[in-house]
């Protein structure tokens, strides 16, 4: 991806979103919903904590080795095991389309580690593992509610974290500190929040962070992302260049080292002041942003998360551009009422699974071109390749569901 213009890297990660996350696995209603594993630990759980153990394994291997050598031989050990259980975790999670490929991925993963590849090259591997078993499982790795302010967290970080972490992220300890640009540019909003949850992370225990709320994990990965943010904010005119990194998934999910310059540090700064995006955020890409969740959400067996975060998506962003959007394209405005009153009522009436994801799909593709059409970006091509990744992924989310029908019905 770093070869690539920024334009066209920042149109892969929006496919990702609207295209082949939502098509890794067209999965039925009945095996979206999640079922009990051991220790009371549902599927998502255990992805999640998988998910968590394969981004510190692209953060910690860099130190660990470097040019074929073992520079930390502890730091090295830990990043092998934490590849192994990884593996391992996916190993005992239900089976679905595209679990096998992940697991050879895994095993890739692990002999990069033990032949001491490139960093480069393992975090990339990792990463990418990262991502598909995300996808695979339904992660919901986005709040549909905008991001807290970092301030909410103040307090917080005070009572429980900088006595370890000290304040404003600078500890005594290396390992420990949280204000490390090169470390912190290779996690997401998202990682942070998952060291929070002490199911899926064993970085704290139950006093620390068992008693949080989902809001207030957030606001103190927003605190943390705070430490080792630029210290000048972007220009505004980046914000239209890269739409996707000033709202929901995209700040939540988006690891800074997978962007290009200017959007790298971009991203670092926006994800830590994000009530300060806001105003930068058209409502159609706000809309779109929370179209994925729900369609997350529902494909996670949450059809009542889902309807609620569309319903959001038509208040806090589609219903605001409608006037707009009516007065330069009468057609296309009709055709999005259409399409919202069709999907809210093939939820609420539990319509085939499949044809609720199409309907998704189709409301999704429409206010990304409303959008377009409203704001166009500084480069047409990144709508271009949106479109191009979109439709591949259509083509395969659809392959993929043949071939599992045709398991079912044999």
């Amino acid at each position: 991806m770093r070869n690539l213009p920024p334009p066209v890297s920042i149109a892969l990660l929006l496919s990702l979103w609207g295209g082949w996350l939502l098509a890794v696995a067209q999965i039925p209603e009945e095996q979206a919903i999640e079922e009990q594993l051991p220790e009371q630990q549902t599927p998502v759980d255990i992805a999640a904590r998988a998910v968590s153990l394969l981004s510190f394994v692209a953060v910690d291997y860099p130190e660990a080795v470097s040019e074929g050598s073992v520079r930390d031989r502890g730091l090295y050990r830990q990043t092998r095991e934490n590849a192994e259980l990884a593996a391992d975790l996916v190993a005992g999670l239900p089976d679905r389309p595209g679990r096998a490929q992940l697991l050879n991925t895994l095993q890739s993963l692990q002999a990069a580690i033990s032949g001491k590849d490139a960093a480069d090259l393992v975090r990339r591997r990792a990463n990418t593992a990262a991502d598909r078993l995300a996808a695979l499982y339904q992660l919901p790795r986005s709040p549909a509610e905008p991001l807290p302010a970092a301030s909410e967290a103040n307090a917080l970080y005070r009572d429980r974290c900088q006595q370890c972490h000290g304040e404003d992220g600078i500890a005594e300890q290396p390992e420990r500190a949280l204000n490390d640009p090169a470390r912190m540019v290779n996690l997401s909003l998202y990682d942070f929040y998952n060291v929070l949850e002490p199911t899926r992370n064993d970085a704290h225990d139950e006093a620390v962070d068992g008693d949080l709320s989902s809001r207030q994990r957030w606001a103190l990965a927003v605190k943390v992302a705070s430490f080792s943010a630029p210290q000048v904010a972007p220009s505004r005119k980046l914000a239209e260049q890269y739409p996707a990194l000033v709202g929901l998934p995209g700040m939540a999910v988006l690891r800074p080292s997978e962007l290009p310059e200017p959007a790298r540090a971009s991203l670092m700064w926006w994800r830590a002041h994000p009530e300060q995006t806001r105003a930068l955020q058209h409502p159609l890409a706000r809309a779109a942003g929370l179209i994925y969740l729900a369609q997350i959400a529902y494909r996670g067996g949450d059809p009542a998360g889902a309807y609620h975060k569309l319903m959001l998506a038509l208040r806090s962003g589609y219903l605001p551009a409608r006037a707009q959007l009516a007065e330069r394209d009468p057609a296309l405005a009709t055709q999005l009422d259409q399409q919202w009153q069709a999907l809210r009522e093939a939820i609420l009436a539990r319509a085939p699974a499949n044809e609720v994801i199409e309907q998704f799909q189709r409301l999704l593709a429409s206010v990304v071109k409303g959008r377009e059409l409203l704001q166009p970006t500084s480069s047409s091509v990144i709508y271009v390749w949106a479109g191009i990744l979109f439709v591949a992924a259509l083509a395969l989310g659809l392959l993929l569901w043949l071939g599992l029908r045709r398991r079912r019905i044999r």
